[in-house]
């Protein structure tokens, strides 16, 4: 019988070694001491059997094959006995009966049968069914023979089931039978020698060496007196037909596991079929079709090494005995899994040695199998159409045979091709085809693919929304039905939508987690991509050094697995990196190389992208004649396949172009035509975070067009993009109101969530224990470690809410609304109030700081000659607080005639609404000066996130009811020095709306949100941190209790009600203005999460202020809103009357009010 690497026969005497005197490590789970619960016979030998009586004193005993100083071991779940029977057994053939039971005296298994009366060694096995439950590992049993009608005929066995070490499982699976038989000896696994060796006696009669091997081992077992007796072949064995029943069964049912992707159930079912065919039948060609199925239930597993060797073996086993049908299947299988392994040319080898075998014994299964895995082979090396012809085929086979899953597979893999050519929606087309199919099957295998496929190809359509939403289906579906390679798969595209929405960092993390399970399982395919997805990320972020090693490495895997697509791809990012570096010759040979790839495979996405990169390096050169025919070009390829997003970055660079060489006109009409494709991919984006992040990306053009446009005086048209330009995510988040996310939510997401809630409070309460030691004894590496674990698990969270917002049904109804017109914005300002807006342009060649002025019935534009660079610095050095004894700081006059004194003339209203931009969010506007006045002295000030949320605040005010609910002073768990001054901050100011505030321990989290919707005011004296690493973690800090962790968080505050009746939030703390600020102006943190919650307005402080300043400033400020003035005057007021006391602006100037300024 052939098989990998046989080992040549040797003739040694054998020998059983006592378990226990085997070398540890060739099983696992026995032998144990034991005493059993019941005796079922009183004649005994010294050992693990027992004898029955001799009724001719001195004659053979009935007598159990078993070791007589060991205990009698086995691997086999369905084991088979042997007895010997003398020669006194009445010619009548009598009954005999059979009994096995566990080590508690429970029945296993009793059965009664007859015999011949002839002298020599009989066997029975365990029949392999449903009826009779396998034995399990480590347990002992005891069996009884009884020939019923003398009770003096009987005998008993002990046994017990191990489970073999993997080097002995490797070493049996890879020699012959008659080897397998002295391994098992000399292992003391006795009853895998002895059935083994009983097989081969009983196939080979005649074969004396076999014959003196069954003496040698009976006589080695200490069963000298019986080593010569003759073997009966399988005496009480079950029939062969019912053998092979149970082990067909067993084959179905690892069908029927693998079929619904529970892959380590169909490991098992294949590894007990696998065991009979090998151990009890001897049957070679159900050896095969088993070893078959193994492999490809290791592959799915990942464990590509194990899946080629039970392959191969069975490949070897079905040439040898000429079983085409599963040579067919194997070698398809072979080539599948090189396929995977990215050696193409292998795959493709063995494919076709598996058509031709299939087409001639007519296994139509098997051909369009072949030809499906054939159509995937050409995929990969680029030859999209020949892959389409394949699968084609393999399709008319699956409906001309009604084979379901064959057909939901063929679906898959021509939805992928036409993918692959740029045709998306008729890969959508095939691709939910398939996905229908499949769980109508049930198929969660193919259903993830499916699943993953249609990602990608709403991600090219520029349906964001959708591929992630796809995506993380896929993730979490391959997680279930534990398959790495789809869930690198999901993981990489998941990098992939997030790098197109501008999330490089988040991209990084997706890619990472990609390249580690593709390492792992050594899919060299995924490896090459994730690195080449790595690459792009870091050149996004303007690392090109390093995006060009990780390209270089991918480069080097799509070249040695011919990966062609591949090839061209990288080719082209390489160019693009080169282009950044200003090496425009070697950029433009990859470019060109990408171009001549894709051009070859018709990768109509990759023509586009290379067109359009070679028309950037070209301009880079001042080869200007070629620059618009590279981009109409690209344009052209990408209009025709839908690409919005490649299409969008197309129209920005020629409006770049026409810019540069001078046509306003022109590149004012490309730059709005780029800006309404991106808002058009912006709109389908529903959920804050996706929408923030693509918008951030987009800035860059709003600026070029804006610049434009105030170039040309049109300057109502450059403040609508200046409105467009900003806190969009922020206004669509007002415009829908709060929404509950969680409602109808998968549960699987709603435990990982609490999963995550409990590790990053455990982590939290690690790090105050360690936090709470004496400073000179901090375990500084202890509390790094931890700090960066929850730094992870705090990402891994946030991650989790945006599947969460993504899965909603409620999702599909967020809209995205229109900025407000300049008509619209005027008509809802008092006409004591002026309005001005500021947009600090950073990326246009001439960076600038425009403002806008506006009042019921004027509009005027300033331009300001202040960069972003220089307001930084002066913002930067008043932050400092590096002397406190100037009350006009330096860096406040600076700001102060950079950003009023020019627009000065035209604020002629006692009100001003500001709206900054950029680092202008960091600026205490009331505290700019001339040297001897404040703004605030000649102004009230507040603050709005844009212009257009206007449109929102009157529909947020509610009618005043008086109530007032403050907590202060929590006793938290955190290593926080105490707010003495807060508690009678909240005690003051609770009085003047006789009121009593929460306190200390009762100041809790779970208080603030059983009463915060019935206040029409909410005044929060606690702690506050921002979070930098994570913005949706910043805190305010309150008391814990049994539900809550006393931790209000940003995540947290979206999930208040606010809506119901209260108009102010006062967050009388450190940092709690402070947020994430990015480039479109969206800033995460506690203030707009307030704002989000539904209160109109609120105050909140830019920096840690002096607790006892804090508590009488607080004091003052309510003191006069009590008394019926508008929320900004009263600000102002008492930012005054603190000012007497306390002149520095750090003292007075860093509470800042947001929203509505109007009184309650």
């Amino acid at each position: 019988m052939a098989r990998d690497n046989p080992s040549k026969f040797i003739y040694q005497p054998l020998e059983f070694t006592p378990p226990e005197k085997v070398a540890s490590g060739n099983w696992e789970g026995g032998p144990t001491k034991f005493v059993p619960s019941m005796r079922w016979s009183t004649s005994y030998r010294a050992g693990w059997g027992t004898l029955g009586a001799d009724p001719y004193q001195g004659g053979k005993c009935v007598t159990a094959l078993v070791p007589e100083t060991s205990p009698a071991l086995t691997v086999a779940e369905y084991p088979t006995f042997f007895i010997y029977v003398p020669d006194y057994v009445p010619e009548t053939s009598p009954e005999v009966e059979f009994s096995l039971r566990d080590e508690n005296g429970y029945a296993i298994y009793n059965t009664t049968v007859k015999i011949t009366g002839a002298p020599g060694i009989i066997s029975l096995s365990l029949p392999a069914n449903e009826t009779v439950l396998p034995l399990e590992m480590g347990k002992s049993y005891q069996w009884h023979f009884s020939t019923g009608y003398n009770p003096g005929v009987n005998t008993t066995g002990w046994l017990q089931r191990v489970k073999l070490s993997s080097t002995l499982t490797r070493e049996l699976e890879n020699t012959e039978p008659r080897n397998r038989v002295a391994l098992y000896a000399a292992a003391g696994i006795w009853h895998e020698a002895l059935t083994t060796l009983a097989e081969l006696r009983c196939n080979e009669p005649n074969d004396m060496t076999l014959a003196d091997d069954w003496a040698a081992l009976l006589v080695s077992g200490g069963l000298h007196q019986i080593a010569l007796e003759p073997l009966f072949p399988k005496t009480f064995a079950p029939p062969q037909k019912a053998i092979q029943n149970a082990a067909a069964q067993k084959l179905e049912q690892g069908i029927e596991k693998y079929q619904r992707s529970e892959f380590l159930e169909a490991l098992r079912f294949w590894h007990q079929a696998l065991s009979i065919y090998n151990r009890q039948l001897l049957d070679q060609q159900g050896e095969a079709k088993a070893l078959n199925n193994l492999g490809l239930a290791y592959y799915r597993l990942g464990n590509y090494g194990a899946a080629v060797k039970y392959l191969q073996r069975s490949l070897n086993i079905a040439q040898t005995v000429q079983d085409h049908q599963t040579e067919g299947r194997a070698s398809g299988n072979l080539g599948f899994i090189h396929h995977t392994l990215g050696d193409y040319n292998k795959a493709i080898e063995y494919l076709q040695r598996s058509l031709p075998i299939t087409q001639t014994i007519g296994d139509r299964e098997g051909e369009g199998q072949a030809l499906g895995r054939l159509g995937l082979a050409y995929h990969s090396l680029g030859d999209f159409l020949r892959a389409i012809e394949y699968q084609q085929q393999h399709l008319a086979i699956a409906r001309e045979t009604k084979d379901r899953y064959a057909e939901e597979v063929a679906l898959n893999n021509l939805g992928l091709a036409y993918y692959a050519l740029g045709k998306y929606r008729t890969a959508i087309e095939y691709l939910q085809l398939s996905l229908t199919i499949a769980r109508e099957l049930q198929d969660r295998l193919t259903e993830g693919r499916a699943i993953g496929n249609l990602g990608l190809a709403y991600q090219a359509l520029s349906d964001f929304h959708r591929a992630i939403h796809y995506q993380q289906q896929h993730l979490a579906l391959a997680q279930t039905i534990k398959e790495p390679q789809g869930k690198g798969q999901a993981l990489g595209n998941l990098g992939l939508a997030y790098y197109a929405l501008g999330d490089y960092g988040r991209a990084i993390e997706y890619h990472e987690q990609h390249l580690i399970i593709a390492r792992e399982i050594k899919d060299r395919p995924g490896e090459g991509q994730a690195l080449g997805n790595l690459g792009l990320a870091y050149q996004a972020l303007g690392d090109y050094a390093k995006a060009i090693e990780y390209q270089r490495g991918s480069l080097s895997i799509a070249s040695r697995i011919g990966d062609t697509a591949g090839i061209g791809q990288t080719c082209g990012n390489l160019g693009n990196a080169y282009a950044n570096l200003g090496d425009y010759g070697e950029a433009i040979a990859h470019q060109q190389m990408s171009l001549g790839f894709a051009r070859r495979i018709g990768d109509r996405r990759g023509e586009g992208a290379a067109l359009n990169n070679l028309g950037i390096t070209h301009l880079a050169l001042g080869q200007d004649e070629r620059v618009l025919d590279f981009y109409q070009q690209a344009l052209a390829v990408l209009r025709d396949i839908s690409d919005r997003t490649g299409e969008g970055t197309v129209l920005v660079n020629i409006g770049f172009f026409y810019e540069s060489q001078g046509d306003t006109s022109q590149a004012i009409s490309f730059y709005q035509q780029a800006i309404e494709v991106k808002e058009f991919i912006q709109s389908d984006l529903k959920i804050e975070e996706l929408k923030a992040s693509f918008a951030a990306e987009q800035i860059n053009v709003y600026e070029n067009l804006i610049a434009l446009l105030l170039q040309e005086y049109r300057l109502e048209e450059a403040f609508n993009y200046v409105e467009r330009a900003k806190a969009r995510a922020f206004l669509d988040q007002i415009a829908n109101g709060s929404r509950d996310f969680r409602t109808g939510a998968d549960d699987r997401l709603l435990q990982q969530e609490q999963a995550l809630k409990n590790e990053i409070t455990a982590l939290r309460t690690q790090l105050v224990t360690l936090y709470n030691r004496p400073n000179n004894q901090w375990e500084t590496e202890a509390i790094a470690t931890v700090q960066t674990q929850l730094t992870t698990l705090e990402k891994d969270y946030t991650n989790l809410l945006t599947e969460l917002k993504l899965q909603c049904p409620e999702t599909a109804s967020l809209v995205s609304v229109d900025v407000a017109t300049l008509e619209e914005i005027q008509s809802l300002l008092d006409t004591d109030t002026t309005l001005v807006e500021y947009f600090v342009i950073t990326n246009h060649p001439l960076p600038l700081t425009l403002a806008f002025i506006i009042t019921p019935n004027s509009f005027q534009t300033i331009t300001l000659n202040v960069t972003q660079e220089d307001l930084t610095k002066k913002i930067e050095a008043f932050r400092r607080f590096a002397s406190l004894k100037n009350p006009h700081p330096k860096s406040l006059q600076q700001l102060y005639e950079w950003l009023i004194t020019p627009l000065k003339p035209l604020l002629n209203t006692s009100q001003l609404a500001i709206v900054p931009h950029g680092i202008l969010h960091y600026l205490p506007f009331a505290a700019l000066s001339t040297g001897d006045r404040y703004l605030s002295d000649d102004y009230t000030l507040f603050t709005l996130p844009s212009a257009s949320i206007l449109r929102f605040l009157p529909q947020k005010r509610k009618p005043s009811t008086g109530t007032f609910l403050a907590l202060g002073n929590p006793t938290t768990t955190q290593p926080l020095p105490p707010l003495h001054f807060a508690e009678q901050e909240v005690n003051a100011i609770a009085s003047l709306y006789n009121t009593k505030p929460l306190i200390g321990a009762a100041a809790t989290e779970s208080a603030l949100f059983s009463q915060a919707e019935n206040a029409e005011i909410l005044h929060l004296a606690v702690h506050g941190e921002f979070n930098k690493h994570n913005p949706l973690f910043s805190t305010l800090y309150l008391a814990a209790d049994g539900e809550h962790d006393g931790r209000l968080e940003v995540h947290d505050i979206y999930t208040l009600d606010l809506t119901i009746a209260t108009n102010l939030v006062v967050l009388s703390a450190c940092q709690t203005q402070l947020g994430e600020l990015s480039q479109g102006d969206e800033i995460v943190g506690l203030n707009r999460a307030f704002l989000y919650a539904g209160t109109p307005s609120i105050i909140a402080a830019l920096w840690s202020v002096n607790d006892k300043v804090t508590g009488l400033f607080m004091q003052r400020f309510y003191t006069h809103l009590r008394s019926g003035i508008a929320k900004a005057q009263a600000l102002r007021t008492a930012q005054k009357e603190v000012q007497f006391e306390y002149p520095h602006p750090y003292y007075w100037a860093a509470f800042i009010l947001t929203g509505d300024g109007k009184s309650l």
